[in-house]
């Protein structure tokens, strides 16, 4: 983790323990289901990773996958973890054949619920993230061909909202729209900047 990266981490962290530590009050007694969420679409780069000639220069939006578990809370707040991936593509002149930077992280954070009872229940989320890029635009050295194209963990912060949709007892469909910033270091020094948004839907379970 960068200096410049460890204040917005520490910020997230304590805003997200304020949160969840605030009580639910008398909002609604219902606690909200445990739910698994089955997500896939597409992610959408807001700019460049990176400038110039550097590796993340000239990435385009591609397929995303996500699990997440949200889980109960006390009246109008619940927690959730999950795992993503992200396929980005890239059309830069400098950009390997394959053209992807793959994103692969874990997530954990605060759902606000003002509704959480009924067949639609809305949601705003707010929670850090953790990703590792992997991507074959980057050289490999005699002494770190196994880790030449992979980037180290860097860690960040997401945003969003979404809805889940009843359609029994225990499935639903859902959907999710995702605001995401994160910075990660790849070998040789250069930086990713990623910022990008992600639409999802998918099928849900309520347990």
């Amino acid at each position: 983790m960068t200096s410049a990266q460890r204040p917005v981490l520490v910020a997230l962290v304590a805003t997200l323990g304020i949160v969840a530590g605030i009580p639910g009050g008398t909002v609604n007694a219902q606690e909200s289901p445990l739910v698994l969420e089955v997500q896939g679409g597409a992610a959408v780069p807001l700019g460049d990773f990176a400038d110039g000639t550097d590796p993340g220069y000239g990435t385009t939006s591609g397929p995303t996958l996500a699990f997440t578990f949200v889980l109960p809370g006390d009246g109008w707040r619940a927690l959730y973890a999950g795992f993503a991936q992200h396929r980005f593509g890239c059309q830069a002149a400098g950009c390997d054949a394959e053209g992807r930077y793959v994103a692969t992280g874990f997530n954990v954070g605060v759902r606000i619920v003002p509704v959480n009872h009924g067949p639609v229940i809305p949601w705003v989320r707010l929670g850090a993230v953790t990703t590792r890029v992997e991507t074959d635009d980057l050289a490999a050295s005699p002494s770190s061909s196994a880790y030449a194209g992979v980037s180290d963990l860097g860690f960040g912060g997401e945003a969003g909202v979404g809805v889940l949709v009843r359609l029994g007892r225990s499935i639903g469909w859902s959907a999710t729209g995702l605001y995401t910033l994160v910075n990660t270091d790849l070998p040789g020094g250069s930086t990713l900047s990623m910022r990008y948004v992600a639409a999802q839907t998918g099928f849900s379970l309520l347990f």
